[in-house]
């Protein structure tokens, strides 16, 4: 996404992205135990509350979020302490890098035992969306866990977040192991009322990297998936 659509995305008072509190399904699905010596990365980070709650757990959590207004803020508003270096802006074992996400190597990202996508996925528009699977699967390895978090639901918008349905979660991950873990309706979401919308559902997937996959499988299981519910 451009730099300046994600600044001004987050000056919006009713951001579509940011939450006010840590995640129902993170305090489920991703408990105190679950991420001890886990090593977490989250996609476009933004200000999320929850890179938070995993420092306080995990050993270490990476985050890279482009626009730097919005990382200053997150350690304003949770009052933490940081250092910059480089592109690197470290709180203990919390680490945020200004830059866009397509640009950051394996080096930087070091190993990740668990990726958190909340709103990654979804923020990108069809045409974005292999090249994100493919940057997530350049730097992650067989045995690594992921949870992804989706919206579906109708009608449709051209904007972020986007409606991604189970079946193209299943078409994006073709080698990983998927558990559908959550499916509510949300009737009191606020993009309902905002959009007028019939139903969402917010749906949770755990998921594990079973081996590498090419990039041609890749554009193969997207184009498939695109073809299927666009």
């Amino acid at each position: 996404m451009e730099k300046q659509a994600w600044a001004e995305s987050w000056e919006e008072t009713n951001s579509r992205f940011h939450r006010q509190d840590v995640h129902p399904y993170v305090l489920k699905h991703l408990t105190p135990f679950a991420l001890m010596e886990k090593s977490i990365f989250v996609p476009l980070c933004g200000r999320s509350l929850d890179l938070v709650y995993f420092s306080q757990f995990a050993e270490r959590v990476v985050g890279v979020e482009k626009v730097e207004g919005v990382i200053l803020q997150f350690f304003a508003e949770n009052q933490l302490a940081y250092e910059k270096v480089g592109e690197r802006y470290i709180s203990n074992n919390l680490t945020i890098f200004c830059k866009d996400l397509f640009a950051l190597t394996p080096d930087e990202a070091g190993e990740i035992d668990l990726v958190y996508d909340r709103a990654s996925l979804a923020a990108l528009p069809l045409p974005m969306r292999v090249g994100y699977l493919q940057k997530m699967e350049e730097l992650t390895s067989p045995g690594t866990e992921y949870f992804l978090n989706t919206l579906e639901y109708a009608p449709e918008m051209n904007a972020a977040p986007y409606s991604i349905a189970p079946e193209e979660v299943y078409g994006y991950f073709p080698n990983y192991v998927i558990k559908h873990v959550e499916r509510p309706e949300v009737p009191y979401h606020h993009l309902m009322r905002k959009f007028n919308l019939h139903y969402l559902r917010e749906h949770g997937f755990l998921m594990r990297k079973l081996h590498n996959a090419s990039y041609a499988s890749l554009v193969e299981a997207a184009s498939q998936s695109f073809y299927a519910f666009s």
